[in-house]
This record gives C-alpha cells, structure tokens and sequence, in this order.
C-alpha cells in the first residue's frame, strides 16, 4: 500500500468544495465570494468593497 500522506505529496487538488476556492487577494480558502465572479473572501471585500462601487446601507 502507498503513502498518502501529505506530508510527501503536496496538497490534494480539489474539484469542488471549499478546497477548490481560494482568495485572489490573500489566498485564503474560508467564506469566498463567487457572486459576479469576485473570487475574494469577506475579509478582503470589506476592505475593498468602496472600490469596487458597492454601498453600505447601515
């Protein structure tokens, strides 16, 4: 039987899932928005959500 840890193999490559969605911005892989192709996680949007010519209502 092979080794399949990861240690020696690198990263699993991932098809679907959060695994397969990373920030364009920081390369993060938690709470990544997809809506209109944004690819940026909602830490970065917060930063850069003025830019990008949305408004906060509250």
């Amino acid at each position: 039987m092979k080794d399949r840890s990861y240690k020696y193999t690198g990263r699993k490559e991932h098809k679907f899932g959060k695994g397969s969605r990373w920030c364009k911005r920081c390369g993060d892989y938690t709470a990544v928005i997809q809506k209109y192709h944004l690819n940026i996680c909602r830490r970065c949007f917060r930063e850069v959500a003025n830019s990008l010519g949305f408004a906060k209502y509250r």
